[in-house]
């Protein structure tokens, strides 16, 4: 496996957290091994040497939380967010490192124990985030070749649908669904019609064109096979293309092989005259199913984050309450 931090050349390295981190952690373990071994009862976090580890632990724990405040501020002179990114990786691991220091290798009891399992958590989901985004981007683009922006999809499968909806009607006339036409048109992008005139000729050129699809079919084929052709896309191919496909759909439609397979077989039962619309329709499916995938795979892309944004934030409040009571009493 490849970590995209690695990839930098010696120089940079050098420059990098990483090295900054492991510096770190070996200064760490040389000042704690002889602490350690010349502690009347061991290493404590009350002790001098203990509460210096935790001082530089809840520093690096202060640091690792002002990276959602610097990706607030991509503009920021402070270094580039990935730097951020990296400093992060890193330097949370050294701040585990430390604050197991500062508790000697003991889990402790009651609140210590809970912020060490809370520690813990955070820094294997930080882990688990890290290999996530070096493995999602590069699997999304080996399985996602219609990949689009996340927020749009719900517009894309809007447009998906109408597009399957018009190449239908060209052989079964109106389909009895009624749903809103896009307001801009697209023909190789988008585009706008800032002339009203302009505007009410294009929506005036589209209503015709619906109109004369929906009046009566364009393509011919006999009776029984547009039935079948309304029927199949009406129960199994249409629902797949609406924003959340039921387990069925979604099931029959899941891999490129299935949806090659399924219209094979229309193929196969549909006369020639069909296999031109056929084959657009296929080809709706299979960019919808792809967008299923590229929602998926975002989905794991930063889900883990819903668990190591906010138990990151219960972490450094209950750390503030335990140095405390520490403190105090």
């Amino acid at each position: 496996m490849k970590v995209p931090f690695l990839n930098s050349s010696i120089p940079q390295l050098l420059n990098s957290s990483l090295l900054w981190a492991a510096v770190g952690a070996v200064a760490a373990l040389v000042a704690y091994v002889p602490y350690a071994l010349t502690a009347p009862n061991g290493p404590t976090g009350g002790s001098a040497a203990g509460l210096g580890f935790a001082f530089a632990g809840s520093a690096l724990i202060v640091f690792e939380c002002l990276l959602g405040l610097r990706k607030k501020y991509p503009a920021s002179p402070f270094g580039r967010v990935q730097t951020w990114l990296q400093a992060h990786v890193w330097l949370g691991l050294l701040g585990f490192l430390l604050i197991l220091l500062h508790a000697g290798f003991r889990w402790g009891q009651g609140l210590a124990a809970l912020l060490m399992w809370l520690f813990a958590i955070i820094t294997a989901s930080g882990v688990v985030g890290l290999l996530l985004q070096t493995w999602i981007p590069r699997r999304m683009t080996e399985l996602v070749t219609h990949e689009t922006l996340y927020e749009q999809i719900p517009e894309v499968v809007r447009l998906l649908r109408l597009e399957a909806d018009e190449r239908v009607e060209f052989i079964t006339a109106d389909l009895g669904v009624e749903e809103t036409e896009p307001e801009l048109l697209y023909a190789g992008g988008r585009k706008f019609y800032f002339d009203p005139a302009q505007r009410k000729s294009a929506a005036e050129k589209v209503a015709a064109e619906r109109e004369r699809r929906k009046g009566a079919p364009q393509i011919a084929v006999e009776e029984d096979a547009r039935l079948a052709l309304k029927a199949h896309y009406l129960q199994e191919i249409r629902p797949f293309l609406v924003r959340r496909p039921g387990r069925f759909h979604r099931r029959l439609f899941g891999a490129a092989a299935a949806v090659a397979a399924y219209f094979q077989y229309l193929r196969t039962i549909l006369p020639v005259a069909s296999h031109d619309v056929l084959r657009d329709l296929e080809s709706i499916c299979e960019e919808r199913r792809q967008l299923a995938v590229q929602e998926r795979l975002h989905l794991w892309l930063h889900g883990w984050l819903w668990a190591h944004v906010p138990l990151s934030m219960a972490f450094l409040v209950l750390a503030v309450i335990h140095a405390v009571v520490s403190l105090r009493y």
